[in-house]
This record gives structure tokens, sequence and C-alpha cells, in this order.
């Protein structure tokens, strides 16, 4: 069962571990209905704070988890503590044996052309169970003839589970937006998971990711682009969670935080 999520500037995290998660991915893998995954972070908890239709998205899904230090420290201060921080790059190849011993097969859809068919053929190849459903790569027209034949390609290869990964705020929207025309399972919110297990990127040395400074180490790669997220954004995130555990709104977006202590 999932517990009940916290409630962190008006979003939801729900405070599962990486078993709870898995098993309800699983369980969920065997239904007709569609169910949302998605994650947060503290870019997420930015971003939904400047636009309430992403917002909205999140509020909107299944299941939301933890995937950043900020967040987990923003839950802790309120009393609300989260378990894990569930980066999806540390859960994802276990969730590729989970699946595949239960008959589920999975699509990946995003990135560049090549890139999530290369993730899949990583995957098939580590893990012997794994279904490969497909690939698509992410840049196609969001609307219209293109989409459509997405979608028909996505509800072709009969995934159980689709991976989207075209980055925050997108994914979210294309799944909400697509949501009544999709035939999956679970879909869920990856980012540039498939990036990082085809060596188009590579993450921190651990000592980094299990320590918060994940981040550090993907502003040293990328500086230009994710000044404005880090240097920039993770103050501001602190600002907002100080001012809404005060009792007050940071900006009229940001709804006071809720305590439980």
């Amino acid at each position: 069962m999932i517990p009940v999520p916290v409630r962190l500037l008006g979003l939801p995290v729900h405070p599962v571990t990486r078993g709870t998660l898995l098993d309800t991915a699983v369980a969920w893998g065997k239904s007709d209905q569609l169910r949302r995954i998605y994650n947060v972070n503290v870019h997420a908890m930015n971003t939904a704070c400047a636009h309430p239709d992403f917002r909205n998205h999140l509020n909107a899904a299944d299941l939301v988890f933890c995937d950043g230090y900020g967040v987990k420290w923003a839950a802790a201060r309120t009393g609300q503590p989260v378990p894990e921080r569930l980066a999806i790059s540390d859960w994802i190849e276990e969730f590729c044996d989970r699946t595949g011993d239960a008959g589920q097969s999975v699509f990946a859809l995003g990135d560049e052309d090549g890139i999530a068919a290369d993730y899949q053929k990583r995957m098939s190849a580590e893990h012997p169970s794994y279904i490969c459903a497909g690939s698509h790569h992410g840049f196609f027209n969001k609307t219209g003839p293109e989409n459509d034949h997405v979608i028909d390609v996505i509800n072709a290869s009969g995934a159980r589970h689709l991976l989207v990964g075209f980055g925050m705020p997108l994914q979210e929207r294309w799944i909400e937006d697509n949501a009544s025309r999709l035939k999956v399972s679970v879909a869920y919110s990856v980012g540039a998971t498939f990036r990082w297990f085809t060596g188009n990127d590579v993450r921190g040395p651990r000592w980094m990711t299990d320590n918060g400074l994940e981040w550090l180490h993907r502003l040293s790669r990328h500086p230009v682009k994710l000044f404005g997220r880090y240097v920039l954004g993770n103050p501001v995130f602190m600002a907002r969670v100080l001012a809404a555990e005060a009792g007050l709104a940071f900006n009229h977006d940001t709804p006071p935080m809720q305590h439980s202590r």
C-alpha cells in the first residue's frame, strides 16, 4: 500500500522506499488502467511554484517520489521525513529485472535519435529477463500527425510500462495531454536516464551522489546550461522552504508549508 503523501510547497511527495516503489510499479503493470509515476527534486519544486500547470500535473499523479536531497531536507525540516532519495538511475536496473520477471514489457521514449534504442539494447543485454517493447526518440512534434504516430507505435508495442525522458516539465505535460490515448499501464517521467546508461553523460562519483552533491558534478559538466537551475535555483528553493515554514509566501505561487510537529 502506498503511504499517504506529505505536502511540500503545495506538492505531494509519497514517502516510499525503493522496495515499495518497485512493488507498486509491478503491481500496477498488471492493470489496464493508466497510472503515472513522477518524481520531484529542487528543480521540479521551483518549476511547479512558477508554473501552475506543472503543479497540477504533479498533483494529478498517482505516485510522486523524492528524487533529490533538497526535497528530503525540506521534508525533514517540517517533521514529514521521507525514507529515501530515490534517484531513478539507482533503481532502474532492478526495475528491469522485476518487470521482466513479471512478464511486463517496457517502451523507452525520449532524447536524441538512437539514445533510447541504445538504452534498450544495453538493458536487454545486461538483464536477461528484460522485455523490450521498443523505443523512439523524443524530437517529434508533440501535437498533430507526428504525435499520433508515436502514440500508435507505443500502443501497438503492447508495452505495460512507458519511460518518458523529455525533461521537466515537457515529459509530464506530454503524458497528461495524451493519457486518455495511451494503452500502457504505467507512465514514468525519467529525465536524462537514457543518457546515463548509454555513455552520453556521466553521473558523479558515488561519494557525491550519496551525499547530496550530484548537482555540483552536473553543474561542473554543464555550467552554462545548468547555472540557473542550481546556482540560482538552490537558494531560491531554500528561501521558499524557510518562508513557507514560517507561514509566509515567498511569492504568490508558494503556499505555506504543512507541519506535522
